[in-house]
């Protein structure tokens, strides 16, 4: 089966806009710097009824760049949202091509600076910060990952292939790579030809052909759909699962087949039971996604324990389970109705309640964390002290995406709007409506 994927731009627009009303509101202008450490004027935040403008800092280059050109001026580079796309599947089945439309459109993506100034118009199919989990924390790479589909590559992964460039813009490797995984500051990437280690902070990297590994070039194939779609690539300290064989004395049970380790710090080559991969696998994933935080129940409610420290929680019973927590707060759910709260820990008290809320943290400023909450049509943001900052009216806000880097707010929705907000200056930096229409 071949597969082609195809891209086809359309553009129109959905409502989007901003207000200062929410749940929470003050409806007096007030100005202050909460704990977060960002400042807040809140009487900048002008009423709005309709939607907002397209909104950018202009051009980095005067005409369309569809490519990152390396440079050592761009600041830190914000991907962002700049358009839409349906793709389709087809393939040839008993003589007879066979088409798939997708009733879905995904995101169109493109690089800007932190003032908002286009660096690559939207060309990418996926660009995003890296981050992965280490140590029960959420660990951000200085690089990002970039994904494009080309007709030339359709015999592959679909059609996909990943660059990683770095996240000033400095350097980028080329559309290479089939999957990848990270451990420490280093990446772990795959390519049809072989696979590469690459340094996140310099771009530095070394390579390695199948055949230098021992992968004969009919292994090939089989071993890049086990390892990317059966197994899985994860990079553990005995090394990368580079796919199996069954042994002449096993039973043929998975458990019993030989798994190809390949060791990137020294170059060695090993075999082990596939049952021994795997418990090495879920010891990693145990130190990984620890959780730094503890439940305990009482006749009183909930206690949340959080390095050796004990929080009472109002108005709790043995049907609130802890959610997320992130900073000084907490977000719990319940068993009897889908409802969600937001406490804060250090005084127990609850704050919020409603069907979907949210924490954000600036993996830049570990003080900062940000409330959110959506309701029907409407998505808030809030400040620590739980003073609206932004309101956004959008069509899904149960689907609504954000991120914040060293201050920068990007957010949007399955297909209405992408926008990014400077939390420092109060400013919207960059604003795009999106949507196919009908």
């Amino acid at each position: 089966m071949k597969n082609r994927c195809l891209a086809l731009l359309l553009s129109t627009l959905l409502l989007a806009g901003c207000a200062p009303s929410g749940p929470a509101a003050s409806s007096a202008p007030a100005e202050g710097k909460g704990a977060s450490g960002v400042q807040v004027d809140w009487s900048r935040l002008e009423e709005r009824t309709g939607r907002l403008p397209d909104t950018d800092g202009g051009r980095w280059y005067p005409d369309r760049t569809d490519r990152l050109i390396p440079g050592p001026d761009y600041g830190p580079l914000v991907p962002y949202v700049g358009g839409q796309a349906y793709s389709f599947n087809r393939w040839e089945w008993e003589g007879e091509v066979q088409e798939y439309f997708s009733d879905w459109p995904t995101a169109l993506y493109g690089l800007m600076t932190r003032e908002g100034k286009i660096v690559v118009d939207p060309v990418y199919q996926h660009a995003t910060p890296y981050t992965c989990r280490q140590g029960g924390e959420d660990l951000t790479l200085p690089v990002l990952l970039l994904a494009q589909v080309d007709e030339a590559w359709k015999d592959s992964n679909s059609g996909l292939r990943y660059a990683v460039a770095a996240e000033d813009g400095s350097w980028m490797t080329d559309f290479a790579f089939v999957s990848y995984t990270s451990r420490e500051d280093r990446l772990f990437l795959l390519r049809p030809e072989g696979c590469t280690v690459l340094d996140s902070a310099t771009g530095a990297r070394q390579d390695w052909s199948w055949a230098e590994l021992g992968v004969s070039e009919d292994e090939v194939p089989e071993m890049l759909t086990f390892v990317q779609f059966v197994a899985g690539l994860t990079w553990l300290d005995q090394g990368v699962c580079l796919g199996q064989r069954a042994d002449e004395d096993s039973d043929g049970s998975w458990e019993n087949a030989q798994a190809r380790i390949f060791q990137p710090d020294t170059g060695e080559i090993f075999w082990v039971e596939q049952s021994q991969w795997d418990q090495w696998c879920g010891e990693d994933a145990d130190r990984r996604w620890h959780r730094n935080e503890t439940m305990t129940w009482s006749d009183s409610g909930m206690v949340v324990t959080v390095e050796g420290r004990d929080y009472p929680l109002e108005d709790t019973g043995p049907d609130f389970w802890l959610y997320l927590q992130r900073g000084d707060f907490a977000i719990l759910d319940s068993q009897d109705g889908g409802m969600e709260y937001l406490y804060r820990l250090s005084t127990g008290e609850r704050l919020l309640e409603g069907g979907r809320l949210g924490l954000i943290a600036d993996p830049a400023r570990p003080e900062a964390v940000f409330p959110e909450a959506g309701t029907q049509g409407s998505w808030t943001l809030y400040s620590d002290s739980l003073e609206p900052l932004l309101t956004l009216h959008t069509v899904q806000p149960r689907w609504m995406q954000c991120s914040l880097r060293d201050g920068l707010l990007s957010c949007w929705d399955d297909g209405s709007f992408f926008g990014c907000w400077d939390l420092d200056r109060e400013t919207c930096v960059f604003y795009r409506n999106l949507g196919l229409g009908d």
